[in-house]
């Protein structure tokens, strides 16, 4: 399948909400999917064996201000529905199935459908409960 197929974008008045690879996505080497100034940088490798990258460390952000707090989920089994909203509204409804990853940019609800094993990144350090989160 071709890339544009298997990357679907959520937009509303210019921002970029949600980011969808599916599952279907075989483009080789490396393909970076988010913007560059996005917080999360979602990236693929799709490599041949016996490829290698060369020994590396990634150098510290001297000073990181008013970043957007971004989540990332990769259903490793099962089925979800991720709502969508914009401006505190619902705006769409998503169906994400094993092998599927999204990033968030935005404000959303969860609901499992089915038995389901799904991996979920979010910026760190947490801060508690209270300070972590608004129900909308």
């Amino acid at each position: 399948m071709g890339f544009l197929k298997t990357i679907e974008k959520i937009i509303a008045d210019g921002k970029l909400l949600a980011l969808i690879v599916r599952r279907s996505f075989q483009q080789p080497g490396c393909s970076f999917f988010t913007p560059e100034d996005f917080p999360f940088q979602l990236g693929m490798h799709i490599r041949a064996a016996q490829t290698h990258i060369d020994a590396h460390e990634h150098k510290p952000f001297a000073e990181l201000k008013n970043i957007p707090a971004q989540e990332f989920f990769y259903v490793k089994k099962g089925k979800v529905e991720v709502g969508i909203y914009h401006r505190e509204k619902p705006y769409k409804k998503l169906v994400l199935g094993a092998g599927d990853m999204i990033v968030l940019n935005c404000a959303h609800d969860v609901t499992f459908l089915e038995d389901t094993e799904m991996v979920e990144l979010k910026q760190g350090p947490y801060r508690g409960k209270e300070k972590e989160k608004t129900y909308l």
